[in-house]
């Protein structure tokens, strides 16, 4: 039977099958000059369509001028999906949203393709069916291109989709947009949360906020120091040569894989060599860093947690040496002067800061749980 594993109970009819281009009719979007962008009517582009499961004329960042009867052929009205017409990897190409926004229309740029509503559908529910795995595969199958690949108004027009009664669909969708308004809200929650860090250490490194002790007087004034006094810097290293184990192995980009073998077995701070330079990492020992990571392990009277807070609020990127991929060395990084407190408020500021990190980790965690909980029920109600 052509329907999904699992239904809203009195919906028993099997999915009807149609082609994209029976539902809507396609055209490519607005390429204007360069002097007509920046005012006007509001026009979507590729960034929207990635930021946003569905579009309304506020969420929209760009704006451009163009004439009368441009604007009249490239409007986006309730109900249209705009689709990335053009990108680096299948995975991408194709991808979809949906515009509802019921009282203002907009435009669209030309790396956007615009499907305009002809047929009967809920216009939030066929964007979900179009995030289906199997719709999603075919889209990227079909796609063109060795560097960038690209779909073209044909090849979506020729996507086979399942679609339900509109009762049906306006089921699902509804039952959907539950999940994306608490993913929403999650979102908000998080962002808040690291707004308030950010603020918090703003503060801090600028001293118009100090910490007292246990007296109730100020610590005493923080000094200037090398990072080389601070910590001391050790170079990661290749661990194919080891075997699996239980030993996390961690790249610029975090977690990698488990080997049996530890490089460290003392907490520390990663900070990449080469690549992604400007993400530090805290280190729980044992571990092992690969030749991209150094690791770095405060000395005697410096506590980690502060140390770190220290390396998020530095701007690693203003140290790159290269004119390339960026790079930096245990000379660059032993020579940045820091300003820092004593050990005790070290310790204050860095148990604060963790627990801030700790809040935003369980939040982190609980908007990962809502969005594995709508995938999990994509998977069942759509074919």
């Amino acid at each position: 039977m052509n329907a999904p594993k699992l239904r809203f109970r009195g919906f028993n009819d099997e999915w009807k099958k149609t082609l994209l281009s029976n539902l809507m009719s396609f055209n490519n979007g607005i390429n204007a000059d360069k002097d007509s962008y920046g005012y006007g009517r509001k026009f979507i582009n590729v960034l929207d369509i990635l930021n946003n499961n569905s579009i309304k004329y506020d969420d929209i960042i760009g704006s451009v001028s163009v004439s009368q009867k441009v604007e009249d052929s490239n409007k986006v009205e309730y109900g249209d999906l705009l689709f990335l017409r053009s990108s680096e990897t299948r995975e991408d190409v194709g991808k979809s949203s949906v515009y509802l926004d019921k009282i203002k229309f907009a435009l669209f740029g030309g790396f956007v393709i615009r499907g305009k509503k002809q047929g009967e559908y809920h216009p939030y529910f066929l964007k979900l069916n179009l995030e289906s795995p199997r719709i999603r595969h075919e889209i990227g199958s079909k796609a063109g291109g060795s560097t960038r690949f690209n779909v073209s108004q044909s090849i979506l027009g020729s996507i086979e989709v399942a679609m339900p009664s509109q009762n049906e669909q306006f089921k699902i969708a509804e039952f959907m947009n539950y999940f994306d308004r608490k993913i929403k809200l999650q979102q908000e929650k998080l962002e808040l949360l690291k707004e308030q860090k950010k603020g918090f250490m703003q503060k801090i490194f600028s001293q118009e906020l100090r910490f007292k002790d246990r007296n109730g007087q100020v610590f005493s004034n923080w000094e200037l120091k090398p990072l080389g006094e601070i910590i001391k810097v050790h170079s990661g290293r290749d661990y194919k040569h080891l075997d699996i184990g239980s030993i996390p192995v961690y790249g610029t980009g975090g977690y990698m894989l488990s080997v049996n073998k530890a490089l460290s077995d003392k907490d520390a701070i990663g900070i990449g060599r080469k690549g992604s330079i400007n993400q530090p990492q805290k280190l729980k020992a044992p571990f092992w860093t690969v030749d991209t990571l150094f690791y770095c392990i405060p000395r005697e009277s410096y506590d980690l947690n502060f140390i770190y807070l220290m390396f998020q609020y530095i701007n690693w990127n203003k140290y790159d040496e290269s004119t390339g991929v960026p790079s930096l060395s245990k000379k660059t990084i032993a020579a940045i002067f820091c300003n820092i407190p004593c050990y005790e408020e070290q310790k204050m500021l860095g148990s604060f800061f963790n627990k801030i990190d700790e809040r935003i980790i369980l939040e982190s965690n609980k908007l990962t749980e809502l969005q594995n909980q709508k995938q999990a029920f994509a998977k069942q109600m759509f074919i």
